[in-house]
C-alpha cells in the first residue's frame, strides 16, 4: 500500500494544510487533509476516491474470484484497514502539525524573550557608560588627569554604540521608540554639559561657584536619562513577563499534545485490531460458505442430464466435463479432456474456422449463442443450441469460456414438421379457394345458361302462345260463345304473368343488360323492377366517365346489389335505398345505403371479424364473393339506418383475365 505525504505551504501559517494520500492496491484513494488554526483547533477531513470500474464486455466471474466479486459489493478487508490505518496516521500526522505550530510558536516567544532581555542589557549598559562618562570627568576636573579623559571619550563612544543598538532592536515598537528618542535627546544634553565642564577645566575659568552650578546641571541631565531609561526598562520587563507566559504555555501545549498524539494512536491502531479481527473472522465464515456452495453446485452441474454443461481454456479445450456432456456428445471424461471443443463440429465447420469465431465473439462481447448440426463421438449428428460465454478475473483477464449445450433435434425435426404442415395447409386453402371460385363461375355460367335458354326457348314458346290465344279471343269476338270467350281471355292474361315472370328470373338469374352494356347500365334497369316489385324508392349516383369493368368485377358488384337491396327489403323496413358506385385508381367501390331499423347488433359485431361465421347466408354469400378476389366488405349501422360498403381490387381480375387467356391460347 503505497503513502506519500505532501504539504502545500512550508513553513507552516495560519492557511496551511497537511495532506496524506494513501492508495490501496489501486482500488481506492483516500486524501487526509489537515489545517491548523491558531486558536490550537484542527480541522480533519478525509475523502475516499474509488477509480470508475473498466468498462468490459459482460462476463462470467470465475468460482474461485466470487468471494472477492461479493466482497466489492460491502467495503474490502484491505480498505477497512487502509481507512484505519490512514486515519491514524492523519490523526498522528494532524497532531504533529499542530505540534510543529506550537513549537513554532514557542521559539518564536522565546526569540522574543531573548530580544527583550537584549533589550534590557542594551539600557542597562548605556546607563553605566553614562555613569562611567560622568565619573570620569569629575575625575579629570578634580586631578587634572589627562588619561581620565581617554576613558570618557571611550564610554561616550559606547553610548552612541548602545543606543544605535537600541533603535535596532525597538524599531517594531513605536512607543519604545519614543521613549528612545527622549533617551537620545536627555542623553546629547548630558554629555555636552561634560564635555562643557571639562572645557573649563582644561581652560582654568572654572570656579568654585562654577563648577557647583555645572555639576548641578549635569545631574539634572544625567537624572533624566536615567528616569527615562528607567521607563523603558519598566516596558521591556512586562514585556518580558508576557512573552515568558507565552513560552510556557507553549512548552505545555507540545506536552499535551505529545500525550494526545500518543494516545490516539494507541487508540486507533486498538479500534483498527479489532476491527480486523471480527471482519477476518467474518470473511472465515463467508469462505467456508461459499466452498460449500461451491462444492454444492459443483455436484450440482456434474449430474446435471439435460444440459452440456463444461468449461474450456483460453485456446478452446476441455476443461471440466459434466454427465449431460456425456449422454448428448458420447464421449467420457477420460476422452476428451484436454482435446480442443472442435472435435464436436463438422469437418467443413472446423475448415472454414467456425468453431474459433465463436470464441472470438464470446471473447469480445461476453455471450455468444447459436443453433446448429454438431457431431457425436459415433459421427451422427444433432440440432445444437449452444451457449459461450466468457470467464474473467477481476482485473478483466480472459481465463476461458463456459459452453452450455443442449440436444434440440426433436424439437427442430417438430418445429419443420410443423412448418410443412402449415404449407400443406395453405396450399390446400388455396386450392380450396380456387375451387370455390371456379364454382362460383360455374354457377353464374350455369345461371346464364338457363336464362338463356328460358329466354330464348320458352318465353318464345309462352309467346307464340299467347299469340295463338290473341287470335282464337279475335276469332271468338266475331261469333263464338261467350263462355268461350271469357275462359280463353284467362288464358291469355295467365300467359302474360307467365311470360313476364320466366323474363323475370331469367334476367335475376343473369341479366343480359350486364353482359351487352356493362355494370353502369345495368343497375338503372335492376333498380327500377326493384322498385316496381318492392315499392322502395331508389336513387343511383354514378361517378363521371365510370369505363366497364372486367366482367367478374362487374358480375360480384351486381349480386353484392342483388343481396343487398334484398335485405333492404325483407328486414330495414326503410322506404328508400340509395346506391353509389365510383371508382378509384386501384379498386371500384359500391354503396348501398337505407333510413331502417339497422342491422342487430350481434350481427354488426361478428361483421368485424370479416364476415366469417355471421347469421345469414346473404351476407356470408356476399363476403364470400367479395374477399375470393381480394375485397373487402365493410359494414356500418346506427338506429337510423344501415350502410354496406363493397370495394374491389380492379388488378386481381386484370391478372385473373390474363390468365385465362393464356389457359385458353394453350
Amino acid at each position: 500500500m503505497p503513502i506519500c505525504c505532501r504539504r502545500s505551504v512550508w513553513p507552516f501559517d495560519d492557511s496551511a494544510r497537511l495532506e496524506l494520500l494513501l492508495a490501496t492496491e489501486g482500488r481506492a484513494r483516500m486524501c487526509f487533509s489537515a489545517w491548523p488554526f491558531s486558536t490550537g483547533r484542527l480541522e480533519l477531513q478525509v475523502s475516499v476516491e474509488t477509480p470508475p470500474a473498466t468498462e468490459t464486455a459482460p462476463s462470467l466471474i470465475l468460482p474461485g474470484a466470487r468471494a472477492s466479486h461479493r466482497a466489492n459489493t460491502r467495503v474490502s478487508l484491505e480498505t477497512k484497514v487502509a481507512i484505519a490505518l490512514g486515519l491514524a496516521l492523519a490523526s498522528i500526522l494532524a497532531l504533529g502539525a499542530l505540534q510543529y505550530r506550537v513549537a513554532r510558536r514557542l521559539v518564536e516567544n522565546n526569540r522574543w524573550v531573548s530580544h527583550t532581555q537584549e533589550v534590557l542589557r542594551e539600557l542597562e549598559a548605556t546607563q553605566k557608560r553614562l555613569n562611567d562618562a560622568d565619573a570620569c570627568a569629575q575625575s579629570f576636573v578634580i586631578s587634572g588627569d589627562e588619561a581620565s579623559l581617554a576613558s570618557c571619550q571611550q564610554a561616550s563612544e559606547k553610548i552612541h554604540e548602545h543606543l544605535q543598538n537600541l533603535r535596532t532592536f525597538v524599531a517594531d515598537n513605536s512607543s519604545q521608540l519614543h521613549r528612545l528618542a527622549s533617551v537620545e535627546a536627555l542623553m546629547g544634553v548630558a554629555l555636552r554639559a561634560i564635555q562643557q565642564e571639562i572645557d573649563l577645566r582644561k581652560s582654568g575659568e572654572l570656579g568654585s561657584a562654577g563648577l557647583a552650578a555645572q555639576e548641578s546641571s549635569i545631574r539634572r541631565s544625567v537624572g533624566a536619562v536615567h528616569a527615562e531609561i528607567a521607563e523603558m526598562q519598566g516596558v521591556e520587563l512586562d514585556l518580558l513577563r508576557q512573552r515568558q507566559q507565552a513560552a510556557a504555555e507553549s512548552d505545555h501545549q507540545i506536552d499535551w499534545l505529545i500525550v494526545s498524539a500518543t494516545l490516539a494512536a494507541f487508540v486507533l491502531v486498538g479500534v483498527s485490531g479489532v476491527a480486523l479481527h471480527t471482519d477476518m473472522a467474518a470473511r472465515r465464515r463467508a469462505q467456508a460458505i461459499l466452498a460449500e456452495s461451491e462444492e454444492r453446485f459443483r455436484m450440482l452441474v456434474e449430474t446435471v442430464q439435460d444440459y452440456a454443461i463444461f468449461r474450456l481454456d483460453p485456446e478452446g479445450r476441455v476443461v471440466t466435463w459434466n454427465a449431460g456432456a456425456q449422454r448428448i456428445n458420447g464421449y467420457k471424461a477420460s476422452e476428451i479432456l484436454g482435446e480442443h471443443f472442435s472435435r464436436f463440429f463438422s469437418p467443413e465447420d472446423v475448415r472454414s474456422g467456425k468453431p474459433q469465431r465463436g470464441l472470438e465473439i464470446a471473447a469480445t462481447e461476453g455471450r455468444f449463442e447459436d443453433e446448429d448440426w454438431r457431431v457425436r463421438k459415433d459421427g451422427s449428428r444433432f440440432w445444437a443450441n449452444i451457449v459461450v460465454t466468457a470467464l474473467r478475473e477481476q482485473t478483466g483477464r480472459l481465463v476461458g469460456f463456459t459452453k452450455i449445450t443442449r440436444d434440440f433435434t426433436e424439437r427442430m425435426l417438430a418445429e419443420r414438421s410443423l412448418r410443412e404442415s402449415q404449407g400443406k395447409l395453405q396450399a390446400s386453402e388455396k386450392s380450396l379457394r380456387e375451387l370455390s371460385l371456379r364454382l362460383l363461375r360455374m354457377q353464374e355460367e350455369e345461371r346464364r345458361q338457363i336464362g338463356r335458354e328460358m329466354h330464348d326457348s320458352l318465353g318464345q314458346y309462352l309467346s307464340v302462345l299467347k299469340m295463338k290465344l290473341d287470335s282464337i279471343c279475335r276469332d271468338s269476338r266475331s261469333g263464338g260463345a261467350a263462355a268461350t270467350k271469357k275462359e280463353i281471355e284467362e288464358c291469355t292474361s295467365l300467359v302474360e304473368e307467365c311470360v313476364k315472370e320466366v323474363r323475370t328470373i331469367s334476367y335475376l338469374l343473369y341479366p343480359p343488360m350486364l353482359e351487352e352494356l356493362g355494370l353502369k347500365s345495368a343497375i338503372p334497369w335492376y333498380l327500377d323492377g326493384f322498385s316496381k316489385r318492392s315499392g322502395i324508392r331508389t336513387t343511383f349516383e354514378l361517378a363521371e366517365a365510370f369505363e366497364r369493368l372486367p366482367r367478374d368485377a362487374e358480375l360480384i358488384l351486381f349480386r353484392v346489389l342483388q343481396e343487398s337491396l334484398t335485405n333492404v327489403h325483407r328486414h330495414s323496413g326503410s322506404p328508400t335505398a340509395n346506391v353509389r358506385l365510383w371508382r378509384t385508381a386501384e379498386s371500384v367501390v359500391l354503396e348501398v345505403s337505407d333510413q331502417g331499423k339497422g342491422v342487430p347488433a350481434g350481427i354488426l359485431e361478428e361483421s368485424t371479424r370479416d364476415w366469417v361465421g355471421t347469421t345469414g347466408v346473404g351476407l356470408r354469400s356476399m363476403s364470400h364473393r367479395v374477399r375470393q378476389f381480394g375485397g373487402t366488405l365493410e359494414l356500418a349501422s346506427t338506429g337510423t339506418g344501415t350502410q354496406l360498403r363493397a370495394t374491389v381490387p380492379i388488378s386481381t381480375f386484370v391478372a385473373q383475365d390474363r390468365t385465362v387467356q393464356t389457359a385458353s391460347a394453350g
